[in-house]
């Protein structure tokens, strides 16, 4: 078993990859894993998939994070 403090550091949220996922991401390749990202994020995601002309998406949410999955 891992220490109480490193599991709950491995389940946390950040605001930086949050907004790093929201500005500096590349959503080239899929499926693609945003580990730290908060949930609330995922429309904002999915509205951004599909203005890049991207169809099929879904974003999940992990233990970690969000995973996203799209076609073009």
């Amino acid at each position: 078993m891992e220490p109480k403090s490193r599991r709950e550091k491995l389940n946390r949220s950040s605001f930086k990859a949050t907004l790093n996922a929201l500005l500096g991401m590349s959503y080239t390749h899929f499926p693609l894993i945003m580990p730290g990202v908060y949930p609330l994020v995922a429309p904002l995601i999915m509205f951004r998939l599909k203005r890049r002309g991207f169809s099929n998406c879904r974003v999940e949410v992990s233990g970690t994070g969000l995973i996203v999955s799209a076609d073009r």
